[in-house]
């Protein structure tokens, strides 16, 4: 059985459209996340998802991380501090709004 962060790593491999913060990966070296254990970022339930949510709070580079979600449509896991039932419940222009500010601060 596949775990929910190799599934999502493997879908991020696969290629996606052009999307200016996805193209450079540059903003991961500066990841709070960089070097935790995958696993805790695909929590099973909402509830769950507190203790990611607390390192992305602190993360010099959420609305990249955020944006990149976005951008790729991810399905699984915390991304930016958000989980994907919040991302997915954020209309057209919040999305485009944190795309807009990632892109310029990128």
């Amino acid at each position: 059985m596949m775990t929910r962060a190799k599934q999502a790593i493997d879908q991020s491999k696969q290629p996606q459209g052009t999307d200016p913060v996805g193209e450079s990966y540059s903003w991961q070296s500066e990841a709070s996340c960089r070097g935790v254990d995958a696993e805790l970022f695909f929590p099973a339930t909402e509830e769950e998802a507190s203790a990611a949510q607390s390192i992305c709070n602190t993360c010099p580079v959420r609305l990249a991380c955020l944006a990149f979600a976005i951008e790729r449509n991810e399905r699984f896991g915390v991304w930016g501090g958000l989980t994907d039932k919040e991302r997915a419940r954020l209309d057209p222009a919040a999305r485009e709004q944190i795309l807009r500010q990632a892109s310029a601060a990128a």
